[in-house]
């Protein structure tokens, strides 16, 4: 019987702007400036979820086995597995990295998105959340599009109220626009225009020990009743 597919959904406006040229050169310098945190996070599986199929599936800078990557497609999300955002296809405590690049602004329920990216995280795992900065310049260019920002104070009380410890947060990204030829060296993060970059970053990590001992060569995914592959 061959797998079960995910209803086509027609892409939602703010959807289609994410997947733009111009806004597709902005999430990578976002994500470019991100790297050096993901290269700090070692383990066996990860999850990347990302606003737009046109980016690549593959996690650049990750130092991980292997990584499940899933877009947003039509207010959910798809790839090898598809779903909603308030139920994950990944067991519990089973990942060390959940990744999570601007689709909080696509979520029909984005506290519940990062319910689940908390959940999915094993005692020392950790979520690197990339959001657009709802109070950046950079937002004049998407403030009519339907996207839906996050206040990075809001996502830091989520993540603590699902028992993950921020660690560190900043400001990256352009302060309007990518720059047109690529700079190998980071911008800096701090001065009195941080705060107007395009981007915001939270590394948060989950700090209680396991109840009970990890057994070796257990599946790190795992489907959940009510997943389909996608």
């Amino acid at each position: 019987m061959p797998a079960a597919q995910a209803p086509r959904q027609p892409e939602r406006p703010a959807e289609a702007w994410l997947c733009r040229e111009g806004s597709l050169d902005l999430l990578r310098e976002i994500q470019r400036q991100a790297i050096p945190e993901l290269t700090r996070v070692f383990g066996h599986s990860g999850l990347y979820l990302r606003p737009c199929p046109a980016l690549p599936e593959t996690l650049s800078g990750n130092m991980l086995a292997q990584v499940l990557s899933l877009h947003r497609a039509g207010g959910r999300l798809a790839g090898p597995l598809a779903c909603e955002d308030a139920a994950l296809p990944v067991a519990s405590g089973s990942l060390s990295l959940a990744y999570a690049l601007c689709v909080l602004e696509t979520s029909p329920r984005p506290e519940a998105l990062v319910g689940e990216l908390a959940r999915v995280l094993k005692p020392g795992g950790v979520a690197l959340l990339l959001t657009l900065n709802p109070w950046g310049l950079a937002r004049l260019r998407w403030s009519f599009r339907g996207l839906e920002p996050v206040d990075p104070a809001v996502l830091a009380q989520w993540l603590a109220g699902r028992g993950l410890e921020i660690e560190r947060q900043r400001w990256l990204g352009p302060i309007w626009s990518p720059p047109r030829a690529t700079d190998l060296q980071e911008a800096r993060a701090g001065g009195l225009l941080a705060g107007l970059r395009a981007g915001h970053l939270v590394v948060a990590r989950r700090r209680e020990a396991g109840l009970t001992p990890l057994r070796a060569g257990k599946p790190a995914m795992a489907l959940t009743p009510g997943m389909s592959a996608g």
